[in-house]
Order: structure tokens, then C-alpha cells, then sequence
């Protein structure tokens, strides 16, 4: 008797071990730096990135979501003063500010994929459960913990994403139904 296949892993499943890794490398990395670029460092977005574009290219839209994240970085504060500036070290608020910006990039890519899994109902919900946790100016009041907040949505978002996916198409590609 041949052993049976593990099933593949579900859409949701493999998303949640893309957060949980990322935010282990960056447990990891926060032990390793000094106080200061630790506090520099407030949110990361590498599993939210990793997961949508695990989503975008289980839809057909990874090149087309690259491109459109691509596009909306342009004009990233860190990017700007990069050009601007060169190494000079960013000040706590572009910092801040360039976190800002990317969570407001992802927030657009995660409605794009909320439309293309579950149309304007699911997008609506993505961007209803965004704009519960807005991002903050820079000079805000509490900005670091709203910023949090808002990157813990993100993570929210992309698991709901990959379990509609799921229920959408539960024998998807390589899923074994």
C-alpha cells in the first residue's frame, strides 16, 4: 500500500507561517541591533509583503501588483531623501513617515486582491477594516502605536484574504480535492 500525500497546505495556512516567520526574523534581528535602531524600528512589514505576494500570485496578479507596489514607492519618504540627501542618516519622523507610506501602499494592494478573490463586498471589507486603524501624520500624538495597529490590520487582512481564497476555491491548484 503507497503512503498517502500530506495535503497541501491551505491558502490561510501558508500565510500565517509567513507572519510567524517573519515576525521570528525579527524577534531575532531586534536582539541584534543596538536600542536606538531597535527603537528606530517600530513595524515590519516583510510578512505582509511575503503574504501578498503569495495571494497575487495565486490569483495571476503577482506581476501586476509588483508593478503597482513598485509605482507607489516612488515617492517613499526614505526614498526621497535618499535622492535628495544620500546616506545621511532620516530623522525619527521620515522614518516614521516612510512606514506610513508603505502601509498606505499595501493598503491599496490589499484591496486590489480583496476584488479579484471576493469582489467589491470583500474589497469593501478589507478597506472598512483598514480604515478602523488609519495611519497617523507623523507628529501625532501616539503615532508609533497607531502605526502598530495599523500594520496588526494588515496582518488581519491578508489571513481573511487567504481564507476566502480558501472558501472560495477549496481545491485550488495542488490542494487535492
Amino acid at each position: 500500500m503507497e503512503p498517502v500525500p500530506a495535503p497541501e497546505p491551505t491558502h490561510r495556512q501558508e500565510v500565517e507561517a509567513i507572519l510567524a516567520g517573519a515576525a521570528a526574523e525579527r524577534r531575532v534581528l531586534l536582539e541584534a541591533v543596538s536600542p536606538a535602531l531597535r527603537a528606530s524600528l517600530p513595524v515590519d512589514a516583510t510578512g505582509i509583503t511575503q503574504a501578498i505576494e503569495h495571494l497575487a500570485a495565486a490569483v495571476a496578479l503577482a506581476d501586476e501588483l509588483r508593478a503597482e507596489q513598485a509605482a507607489g514607492h516612488r515617492a517613499n519618504p526614505a526614498v526621497l531623501h535618499g535622492r535628495v540627501f544620500g546616506r545621511a542618516p532620516l530623522s525619527p519622523d521620515t522614518v516614521l513617515a516612510a512606514f506610513v507610506d508603505g502601509a498606505r501602499v499595501r493598503a491599496g494592494l490589499l484591496a486590489h486582491l480583496a476584488e479579484a478573490i471576493g469582489g467589491d463586498v470583500l474589497a469593501g471589507e478589507v478597506r472598512g477594516a483598514l480604515a478602523a486603524h488609519p495611519l497617523p501624520q507623523p507628529d501625532d500624538a501616539g503615532a508609533t502605536v497607531a502605526l502598530q495597529e495599523a500594520y496588526a490590520a494588515q496582518e488581519r487582512a491578508v489571513v481573511t484574504l487567504a481564507q476566502r481564497l480558501d472558501e472560495r476555491d477549496p481545491g485550488g491548484p495542488g490542494r487535492g480535492t
